[in-house]
Parts: structure tokens; C-alpha cells; sequence
């Protein structure tokens, strides 16, 4: 079974995420030890279900301050289902729907970086699509976070996509993202992890 990444919904902070979590009745924490300090500054936090197999990991990313879940495990089909119903959650096609149609910069950048962190999985021709319009936005905020958004996917066929970037892009610090998220992407462990 591979693994589910949820985004979260933009107005849901991490810790009311973690409360959310914690009050669901059939997950619980795992223990670890960790002052008032560490708690508030923690990256993650990971919770189990009740049939000790199915690990919830409540991840804030630094890069985006987008929290997301990963869900590994037999029960992490129906725990994702179960939580997109509660309202935590995203579901893809709702992320794919604000790329589409966000018009604010700041909307943009938000949904293509949400993208990317829950197209965790086989390439999508309607993904791939998005990232093509995202790349080639008029505003270079938006442009940079489209580069940036594909190292949460590591799909190969970015690959082209991101060369041209670093090539064509008017903009020399979208261009040397580009250079880098290729170079990433290269030297990372995506391929293995697929196999």
C-alpha cells in the first residue's frame, strides 16, 4: 500500500490540526517526550490507529508553513476518506479546482504548492497541465513557486518541463531554481522509491 499525503486547508493552523488529531476516538499520539518548548516548535508529530499499523504523520513544512498528513499503512485508504470528511483535508480534485480558477497572486502561489504536496503518486496528465499554465504565469512569484512546488513530486516528467524553464524563463532567479530542481530531482531517491 503507498502512502497518502492530505494537504490541509489553508485556514487550519498546525496545532489545530494536532487538536483535531488528537480528538479523533480511534488514533491516539505516540508518546514522546517533549517540553512546552519543543512541543510548540515541532516540525511533526506522528499518531497511530487502533490497529498499530497505520501511522498518521502531522508534517509542517517549513518551505510552504503548509501543514500536511501522511498516512502510511493497511487502514490509509478509509483514514484518508475519514478525514476529508471531517473538513481537516483537501481532497485533490479541490485542489486542482483552486489552481484553475484562483485569480490572486497570493491564491496562486497557495494552491500550486498545495498541489504539489498532495500529488503524491502516479503522474497525472491534469497535474502536469497545471504546472505547464503555473510555469508559464505572467507573475514570477507564481513561476518560482510552480519550480519549487515539483520537488514535492519528483515526477520525471517535470524534467522537460523545468529544462525549458531554466532556459527560456525571463527571470534569472526562476531560471537557476529551475537549474536546481533538476539537479535535485537527478540526484534525489524518487525513482527508487517508486520502483
Amino acid at each position: 500500500m503507498k502512502d497518502i499525503r492530505l494537504c490541509t486547508k489553508p485556514n487550519l493552523l498546525f496545532l489545530h490540526i494536532l487538536g483535531a488529531l488528537s480528538n479523533l476516538p480511534y488514533i491516539a499520539k505516540l508518546d514522546i517526550k517533549q517540553d512546552t518548548t519543543e512541543y510548540a516548535t515541532a516540525e511533526y508529530f506522528t499518531f497511530v490507529m487502533e490497529d498499530q499499523s497505520t501511522l498518521v504523520h502531522l508534517i509542517n513544512d517549513q518551505s510552504t508553513s503548509i501543514p500536511y498528513l501522511l498516512i502510511s499503512g493497511p487502514a490509509c485508504q478509509q483514514l484518508a476518506y475519514d478525514l476529508y470528511q471531517s473538513g481537516l483535508v483537501y481532497s485533490s480534485k479541490d485542489i486542482v479546482y483552486r489552481c484553475l480558477h484562483d485569480q490572486h497572486v497570493d491564491q496562486k502561489i497557495d494552491a500550486i504548492c498545495r498541489l504539489g504536496i498532495a500529488s503524491y503518486g502516479e503522474p497525472s496528465a491534469e497535474v502536469l497541465h497545471i504546472f505547464e499554465l503555473y510555469l508559464r504565469d505572467p507573475d514570477v512569484r507564481v513561476r518560482q513557486s510552480a519550480v519549487f512546488a515539483t520537488s514535492f513530486i519528483g515526477w520525471q516528467e517535470f524534467e522537460k518541463m523545468l529544462v525549458y524553464t531554466a532556459s527560456h524563463d525571463p527571470d534569472s532567479r526562476v531560471a537557476e531554481i529551475a537549474e536546481s530542481a533538476i539537479q535535485i530531482m537527478r540526484d534525489s531517491d524518487w525513482l527508487s522509491e517508486r520502483a
